[in-house]
C-alpha cells in the first residue's frame, strides 16, 4: 500500500558538509506525509531544447521489375540542462544528415531483391558534467537550498569554466602536476564527427504456396573522430580517431502449417555502436576512443505461431525469443544482458469495433556479467540512530556500488505485462479508444530492496477528423489518477536512489493538418 510517508533527514558528508556529497550519511529526524509533488525539481534549473528536422522520400519505377527510393533525412539539436545539482548537460550543436538509395529488382512473382545504400553525418559539439551529484542524502521537507549543490573549490579545481558560474567536464584527461594521475573528472563533453557508410541487401522468397523466407546482410563502415571541446588553459586539445566495420545479419523462414496456421523462426545478430549524448564520441581516461564503442554485440532468435480462421474477424498469434544485447554503462562499458520471453496477443477488428490484447513476460539477467549502482541499497544513506524508523548501515550514500559478474536479475525491468487496446468509429470522421498498461511488481534496485509495487494506467483518446489533411486528437491519460512510478534509468542504476513518480490524470490536445 503506497502511503507517502517520508523519511526526514538531511544527510551530513564526512567532512560535516550538509552540502548533498559521496558518502553523507542521514541521522533520522521522524516520518511525515508529503505529496508526490514534492520532487527534486528545482524552480531556477534550465531545460530546453529546440530541433528542427527535414525528411523527404522519393521513387520511381524504373522498369516493371526495378523500383528506385531515395529516402534523405536531416536534424538539427540544441539542448541546454543546468541543474541545480550540479548536474550540467549542454549540446551545443548536434547535425545529423543522412541519404539513403534503394533498387528493388522483382526477379518474378515469387523472388525479389533489395540492395541500399547509406552514408550518414553526425557532428556533435557537447559540453557535460555529472560527477559531483548526490540526490539520496537530500531532504525534501527541507528548504530548497538544502538540495543545491554549489561546487567546492576542490570540484572546480577538476573541471573547466565554460561560462561564468557553468563548470563542465573537459574532453580528455590531463596530468597538470606531473604525478602520473589525471587531474581531472571526465563526464561526456565531446566534439565528435562520425562518418558512417552502409551497404545492404535483403532477398526474399516464396518457394511455395506455404514457404517463405527472408535473408538479409548488412555492413557498415565507421569513420570516427573525437576532440577535447574545452581543453584546460595552457593544455593543447587532445584527439583522436578510429575505423570500424560492423555487421549484421538476419534470416527468417516461414512456414503455413495450415489454413489456418502460420509459424514463423528467425535469427539475427548485430553489432551497434553505444554513444553518449546526442551520438557524439567521448575520449576515455586514456585519451582514446574506446573500442568498447564500437562492441556492442546483438542476437536474436525468435519462435512464433499465428491462428487466423478464415472469414473471421479474430487472430491470436505467440512468440517465444532468446536475446543477447548489450548496456552501455556510464563509464562506457558494456553489460551483457540475456533475456528470454515469451509473447502473445489477440485481435478483434469487425467494423465499427476493434480490440487487441498482449501478454509479455520477460526473464532479463546479466549474461555473467557486472553491474554498478549509485548506492548498494537505499539503507546505506541511513545511520542506526532510529532503527524504529528505518536500520540503517551507516556507510553513507552515494558510495557509487560495483556488483562482480552474475547472473542476476536486471533491476528496473517487469518481468511480466498485460496490455489492452480498443476503439471504435462513431462515425466516419469521428473515432474513439482506449488503451491500458498493467505491470506486475519488479525491483528497483540490484539487491531487491526496493520494489515498484503491481501497477496499472488506464487512458482514453477521441479523434476528428475535418477532412483528409486536418484532424483534432483529445488524449485523457491516466483516467484512473492512479499514483504509479517508474525507474529514472533501465538497469537500474539509480535504482536504490531514485525513482519518477508518474504525472496524475492529465490530458493532450493535439491539431494536426498535412499539407
Amino acid at each position: 500500500m503506497i502511503t507517502g510517508i517520508y523519511v526526514t533527514g538531511q544527510g551530513v558528508q564526512p567532512n560535516g558538509s550538509t552540502i548533498p556529497g559521496a558518502n553523507a550519511i542521514v541521522s533520522p529526524t521522524g516520518l511525515v506525509k508529503i505529496d508526490r509533488s514534492q520532487v527534486l525539481t528545482d524552480p531556477d534549473n534550465i531545460n530546453n531544447a529546440q530541433t528542427f528536422i527535414v525528411h523527404s522520400t522519393y521513387m520511381r519505377e524504373l522498369s516493371d521489375k526495378a523500383t528506385f527510393k531515395n529516402i534523405t533525412y536531416y536534424q538539427h539539436l540544441e539542448r541546454e540542462e543546468i541543474a541545480q545539482n550540479s548536474f550540467v548537460e549542454i549540446i551545443d550543436g548536434a547535425d545529423t544528415a543522412q541519404n539513403r538509395v534503394e533498387l528493388a529488382y522483382q526477379w518474378n512473382n515469387d523472388q525479389n531483391t533489395i540492395v541500399a545504400a547509406d552514408i550518414r553525418y553526425n557532428k556533435v559539439l557537447g559540453y557535460s558534467q555529472f560527477t559531483t551529484e548526490a540526490d539520496l542524502p537530500i531532504d525534501l521537507t527541507g528548504p530548497i537550498e538544502n538540495r543545491r549543490i554549489p561546487l567546492t573549490a576542490e570540484q572546480q579545481a577538476r573541471l573547466v569554466e565554460l561560462r561564468p558560474g557553468v563548470f563542465v567536464s573537459p574532453g580528455a584527461q590531463y596530468d597538470i602536476d606531473g604525478d602520473g594521475n589525471g587531474d581531472y573528472s571526465l563526464s561526456d563533453t565531446t566534439d565528435s564527427t562520425s562518418w558512417q557508410t552502409g551497404l545492404a541487401i535483403q532477398h526474399n522468397s516464396q518457394w511455395t504456396d506455404k514457404l517463405s523466407t527472408s535473408i538479409g546482410y548488412r555492413a557498415d563502415f565507421y569513420d570516427v573522430e573525437a576532440r577535447d571541446a574545452l581543453a584546460p588553459q595552457g593544455q593543447i586539445a587532445a584527439s583522436d580517431s578510429i575505423n570500424e566495420m560492423l555487421e549484421s545479419g538476419q534470416i527468417s523462414i516461414s512456414y503455413q502449417l495450415s489454413d489456418f496456421i502460420t509459424t514463423y523462426a528467425s535469427a539475427s545478430y548485430n553489432e551497434s555502436t553505444s554513444n553518449s549524448m546526442a551520438g557524439g564520441t567521448t575520449l576515455g581516461a586514456n585519451n582514446q576512443i574506446s573500442s568498447q564503442n564500437f562492441a556492442t554485440e546483438n542476437t536474436l532468435t525468435e519462435v512464433g505461431i499465428k491462428y487466423s480462421p478464415n472469414d473471421n474477424a479474430w487472430y491470436v498469434d505467440a512468440a517465444v525469443f532468446d536475446q543477447k544485447r548489450s548496456l552501455r554503462n556510464r563509464d562506457g562499458s558494456n553489460t551483457g544482458i540475456r533475456t528470454k520471453g515469451f509473447e502473445a496477443q489477440a485481435f478483434y477488428d469487425a467494423d465499427p469495433y476493434w480490440f487487441s490484447a498482449g501478454y509479455s513476460y520477460l526473464d532479463a539477467r546479466y549474461d555473467n556479467s557486472a553491474s554498478s549502482q549509485d548506492t548498494v541499497q537505499v539503507a546505506d544513506a541511513f545511520d542506526n540512530s532510529r532503527p524504529d524508523i528505518i536500520a540503517g548501515t551507516g556507510i553513507g550514500a552515494p558510495n557509487f556500488a560495483s556488483f562482480a559478474p552474475s547472473n542476476s536479475r536486471v533491476q528496473g525491468l517487469p518481468e511480466q505485462s498485460l496490455t489492452i487496446n480498443g476503439g471504435i468509429a462513431i462515425t466516419e470522421k469521428w473515432q474513439a479508444g482506449f488503451s491500458g498498461l498493467y505491470t506486475k511488481s519488479y525491483p528497483l534496485d540490484y539487491l531487491a530492496t526496493v520494489y515498484i509495487r503491481d501497477q496499472y494506467t488506464l487512458n482514453i483518446n477521441t479523434r476528428y477528423d475535418f477532412s483528409e489533411q486536418t484532424s483534432v486528437r483529445l488524449d485523457v491519460n491516466n483516467v484512473t489518477d492512479q499514483k504509479n512510478w517508474r525507474p529514472v534509468f533501465e538497469g537500474g542504476y539509480f535504482g536504490s536512489t531514485l525513482v519518477y513518480p508518474e504525472l496524475p490524470i492529465n490530458a493532450t490536445l493535439t491539431l494536426q493538418h498535412s499539407f
